[in-house]
């Protein structure tokens, strides 16, 4: 039944709608089925197609379930269409949509990106950088480190100067991920950013250690 079910999508591909696509691949993805290679070509390409139409979560959520089926490098045409729905939609992202997008396209090998969708991005990432959260300013860096291209001053900065503000809701693994990351970039943070960070962890412990004993 299973695979006459591939057989019938394939078949009707040009029929589906995005949301469609997007659960289908999905749906075999989160099951452990390894869809069959004419069927992850044909949803491909009627992705690509109807790419104008894609909601701006479901670009993300289709990269990542190609990742779970090893697709590595997807249809050229498919990383044209998304990127280019993505710049045309860009001031609608929020932080989180914003690293799940950049982390599946770094997932599926997906590097060198478009010079006007990474132009949008991060115009995008900086016009709503008070509202990144630690652990978002992490994957995101992280993220854009496996990027050709790296990322614009003005972007670091923003990510830096936002670490600085939320450093007292950083991890000891957040903290060391995010240097790592630098590290790999060639980025030298400011000397006081990793003492602060450790400070405003010590400033917590202390306060929980003080509100138990109390």
């Amino acid at each position: 039944p299973l695979e006459a079910m591939q057989e019938r999508a394939t078949a009707t591909a040009g029929d589906f709608p995005p949301q469609a696509v997007t659960n289908l691949v999905w749906g075999l993805a989160k099951m452990g089925v390894q869809a069959d290679a004419a069927l992850l070509a044909a949803m491909q390409k009627r992705a690509a197609e109807t790419a104008g139409d894609f909601p701006l979560r479901e670009i993300a959520t289709l990269l990542w379930a190609l990742e779970k089926m090893g697709v590595k490098n997807p249809d050229a045409d498919l990383v044209e269409a998304m990127q280019r729905r993505a710049t045309a939609t860009a001031d609608e992202f929020m932080p989180q949509e914003i690293v799940n997008l950049i982390s599946a396209l770094a997932a599926v090998g997906v590097t060198n990106l478009d010079a006007g969708f990474l132009e949008a991005i991060q115009q995008r990432v900086r016009a709503t950088a008070r509202d990144f959260k630690a652990h978002t300013v992490v994957s995101l860096m992280s993220a854009l480190a496996k990027m050709d291209t790296p990322p614009e001053a003005a972007l670091v900065k923003a990510m830096l100067r936002r670490a600085w503000a939320t450093a007292k809701d950083f991890k000891p693994q957040d903290v060391e991920a995010l240097m790592s990351t630098l590290a790999t970039m060639g980025i030298e943070p400011d000397p006081g950013l990793l003492s602060h960070m450790e400070k405003m962890r010590q400033d917590q412990e202390d306060e929980r250690a003080r509100v138990s004993s109390g």
